[in-house]
């Protein structure tokens, strides 16, 4: 069986599909060598590659309610700081594990804010690579580690195929969340009761401005995406339909997680297929690689 790596895109609360993806692969038995993500896909791929198993990561996302991931901002960069990730991070993995000690290899997409240059965390502490790839332009300040800051990953690289690839996979499965524009969050109806903490955190024009800025956000990077599909194209692509889910409904978690496991179902005899391929396919695509 050839070794698979896994790409998991971003958007928001839109990422929890990752856990879904990764249970019908669980399910499956299938062994992931190596994991690289972008914003919420930098986020589940650092836990799932430090050993939780995906019954842990929803049982996570269940009890972390909003306000926990929202941390004040003093840098008056954005709305909030990503501090409330890395305390979730530090919580649930330990404040110095670092990415060289992780169970699974894994890498964490950001861009550097200086250099506005493409910065891939394969080393160095997890917290740190997390924060940074997850800082979302507006909702959150750039992440500071050091003296430079860094900005959401998926900017310059929404679904890192390309980064898993170069961590030793064979056979690289993308999982793209943002196939369809995404909204900022969806129709109060698809709501639990009383789970709206957002209406009480952002104002009505403050939620204007950042739906402006999560569809700005989304024009560039559907650039970026198709750039990395002509370069360095994945062996499979899957889309969970995730489109009325908001980047902020981390309250959805139902809707996400069939998503997730609905598109990796239906996707899973051909990736199947790619991961025992014949004498012939492997030949050949050993000389397209060359």
């Amino acid at each position: 069986m050839l070794k698979l790596g896994v790409a998991l895109g971003g958007g928001g609360a839109k990422g929890i599909a990752h856990i879904g993806v990764l249970r019908v692969l669980e399910e499956a038995r299938i062994p992931i060598h190596a994991i690289a993500g972008t914003s919420a896909g930098s986020l589940v791929g650092a836990l799932y590659a430090a050993g939780k198993s995906s019954h842990d990561l929803e049982q996570m996302i269940r009890r972390t309610e909003l306000r926990h991931w929202l941390a004040r901002d003093k840098s008056g960069m954005g709305f909030f700081s990503p501090d409330g990730f890395r305390r979730i991070i530090e919580n649930e993995i330990g404040a110095t594990t670092r990415i060289e000690d992780l169970r699974i290899k894994y890498a964490a997409v950001a861009v550097e804010m200086e250099s506005q240059q493409e910065a891939v965390f394969n080393s160095g502490l997890v917290a740190d690579a997390v924060c940074a790839s997850c800082a979302f332009p507006m909702l959150l300040a750039p992440a500071q580690i050091g003296e430079r800051h860094y900005l959401d990953g998926g900017l310059l690289n929404p679904v890192p195929f390309d980064v898993v690839r170069q961590l030793g996979a064979e056979c690289v499965l993308a999982v793209d969340l943002a196939a369809d524009e995404p909204v900022f969050t969806a129709h109060p109806s698809l709501h639990r009761h009383g789970s709206l903490l957002f209406r009480f955190i952002f104002s009505a024009e403050q939620q204007k401005i950042l739906r402006v800025g999560a569809r700005a956000i989304s024009i560039m990077t559907q650039a970026a995406r198709k750039l990395k599909m002509q370069q360095a194209p994945p062996d499979l692509v899957i889309y969970p339909d995730v489109r009325h889910i908001g980047l902020i409904d981390i309250d959805l978690v139902d809707l996400a997680l069939q998503a997730g496991e609905r598109a990796m179902r239906n996707a899973l005899p051909q990736l199947q297929r790619l991961l025992q391929p014949t004498w012939w396919q492997r030949a050949k695509k050993f000389w397209q690689l060359k």
